[in-house]
């Protein structure tokens, strides 16, 4: 089952338990048997997070085999900040950040250990790749509530900002020399060039920076366990604007002419414009989260 299956789910199952126990009250600040208010009212502030990294972990662990690997690789995380300005009716900032940073390890032979002594033609370096990136996204919205007691309903539209980047570094166990001068290497996802120059390998990649706007809808569901205290589950669709600029892409290869190892710099286009990469693109997503108010 993928991700969002499991989100789809979940909301959908927190919506027939909660309603079937929500409270037939009039009064939309709900008074619990101690008199205190379970529901924020008009100037409250909300602060909540992202539950669904946790769950994607989580499902990775139960639903993944024995070769496959389990760990983080940064964070991944949305955060949400809520002001009310009347008791249904509020504003909201969603913020979020994935900063990711893995590496990657490839096996190949040791050149020098095989010239050298033949007979440890089985010696083994390892190649690395080191992945560095960041996706941050920035939502501002205005959000309608409706609800009776414990489960409140709501839906809304935003307004969509992020910024992406990503950077590959190739580190390579068997230098590149005038006398070994197509080292065995590791090939990562297009870091050899065996089809135009086979004596090169990328040492570095940065993708081009990636900007991006729109409009957001959204509706989900919440409800309050406890006083001021909710978990709920929401759907949203989103249409964006981006703008991707060029790839930068460093190789190096050995200059015979010259008899030493040089480095060159490839861009997508010499033409700015002609590299940039524009276009409208929409998506759909589903999240759980855990919400406090204030």
């Amino acid at each position: 089952m993928n991700m969002k299956k499991l989100v789809f789910l979940i909301v959908a199952c927190m919506c027939f338990s909660f309603i079937a126990k929500a409270q037939d009250v009039d009064d939309p600040a709900y008074i619990n048997k101690r008199g205190i208010s379970l529901l924020p009212q008009a100037g409250a502030f909300a602060l909540g997070v992202d539950a669904t990294p946790f769950l994607r972990y989580f499902g990775n662990f139960f639903s993944r085999n024995g070769s496959d690997d389990l760990y983080f690789n940064g964070v991944d995380q949305s955060i949400y900040g809520k002001y009310f300005l009347h008791d249904d009716r509020a504003i909201r900032v969603k913020l979020s950040v994935r900063l990711m940073n893995k590496a990657e390890k490839g096996v190949v032979p040791n050149d020098e250990q095989v010239v050298v002594n033949p007979f440890y033609s089985n010696a083994t370096v390892i190649d690395v790749l080191n992945t560095t990136g960041a996706d941050v996204h920035l939502g501002f919205g205005y959000e309608y509530r409706r609800g009776r007691g414990r489960v409140q309903g709501y839906w809304g539209y935003e307004f969509l900002f992020g910024f992406e980047y990503r950077k590959d570094k190739f580190d390579y166990a068997n230098p590149m020399t005038g006398f070994n001068q197509q080292p065995s290497s590791y090939n990562f996802n297009g870091n050899l060039d065996y089809y135009t120059d086979p004596y090169k390998r990328c040492t570095e990649r940065k993708t081009g920076n990636i900007y991006s706007g729109g409009l957001g809808a959204f509706a989900g569901v919440e409800y309050f366990f406890a006083p001021q205290i909710s978990i709920g589950g929401e759907l949203g669709l989103r249409m964006k604007y981006r703008s991707e600029g060029q790839t930068e892409t460093t190789w190096e290869s050995w200059n015979v002419s010259v008899d030493q190892l040089q480095t060159k710099t490839e861009r997508m286009s010499k033409n700015w414009w002609k590299a940039q990469t524009a276009g409208l693109f929409t998506n759909s997503y589903g999240n759980i989260f855990l919400m406090f108010h204030f």
